[in-house]
């Protein structure tokens, strides 16, 4: 989720008007994004299942749905809930304007209209979509990050094997959360030589590469002190990339986290996939420890 994107944004024209479409896919161009048009509310529906747009300019009058009940499916899907949907029709009576507000519809522009003022509120739907994902994915990895906290510090989690069974689900989430094949994590206690493994149980294929194994005999919390993007390939039988982060806690260096996937390097452009990546190491690392004193303490009571 937190790749630099592959592909442009999206915009969806629902219109059976080809002045409509020319106009849209112009506006479309100008803006960077990528354009697709539905002539029904059913073919709009079989295309945002497909790939779900940034932005929906929508007609309200159609030969099989109507643009509002288009919207409210949608708007109340919870995989396009952000999507921004703006009706462009003709009709301008207050009920229907209020009946496309109460379908869930971000914005409301009427026909004959203005290119530039189309563009204009097109790019503003753009800019809204762009926050709202970046406030989701905010919001999921502070989540994310009270679960592990709350897993790591129970009494439960105090021996080995309940520990590494709490470790497995939460590098499993882990690699829910970024959209890897599989997450390892190799750490070792403060003051402790021996270095410890942890993986997530879910991997492309069934199971996890080969290079695993060669990886953690040669794990080495001392050498591999910063992130790192490397794109050699990892395993002979594919593929693989690895994004990996330390484990700092303090000036100690206890081990690295890392996200595993198969396929080539991600197109180069903006993403907050290392930063988030960085900060959850730094976490996980403090939260150990945490845990570690909290099960000292609770032997020695």
């Amino acid at each position: 989720m937190f790749h630099p994107r592959s592909s442009r944004p999206l915009i969806l024209l629902v219109d059976d008007d080809p002045f409509q479409a020319e106009v849209a896919a112009y506006i479309a161009e100008e803006l960077d994004c990528d354009f697709e048009s539905a002539l029904s509310g059913t073919d709009a529906l079989e295309k945002v299942a497909q790939r779900a747009p940034d932005v929906v300019l929508l007609d309200v009058k159609m030969d099989d749905l109507s643009g509002y009940e288009v919207c409210r499916r949608i708007k109340t899907a919870p995989a396009t809930a952000d999507t921004q949907v703006l009706f462009v029709t003709a009709r301008t009576e207050e009920e229907d304007l209020l009946k496309g507000f109460e379908a869930l519809a971000n914005d409301y522009l009427t026909k004959p209209f203005r290119a530039r003022e189309l563009k204009a509120r097109t790019k503003n739907a753009l800019r809204t979509k762009s926050l709202l994902d970046t406030l989701g994915a905010r919001t999921r990895f502070l989540e994310l990050q009270q679960e592990l906290t709350e897993k790591l510090e129970t009494e439960e989690a105090g021996s080995e094997e309940q520990r590494a069974k709490a470790l497995g689900a939460i590098l499993d989430r882990i690699g829910l959360h970024f959209g890897a094949e599989g997450v390892t994590l190799h750490f070792r206690r403060p003051g402790r030589p021996e270095t410890r493994t942890a993986a997530s149980t879910t991997w492309a294929g069934g199971e996890p590469p080969s290079y695993l194994a060669a990886l953690a005999l040669s794990e080495d919390p001392r050498i591999e002190k910063a992130p790192r993007l490397p794109g050699e390939p990892r395993d002979a039988a594919g593929d693989w990339i690895v994004v990996a982060a330390p484990l700092w806690v303090g000036s100690d260096l206890l081990g690295t986290l890392r996200l595993h996937r198969r396929g080539l390097l991600p197109t180069p452009g903006e993403s907050t996939e290392l930063e988030h990546l960085v900060a959850l190491a730094g976490h996980i690392a403090r939260t150990l420890h945490r845990a570690d004193l909290i099960q000292e303490l609770r032997g020695r009571a």
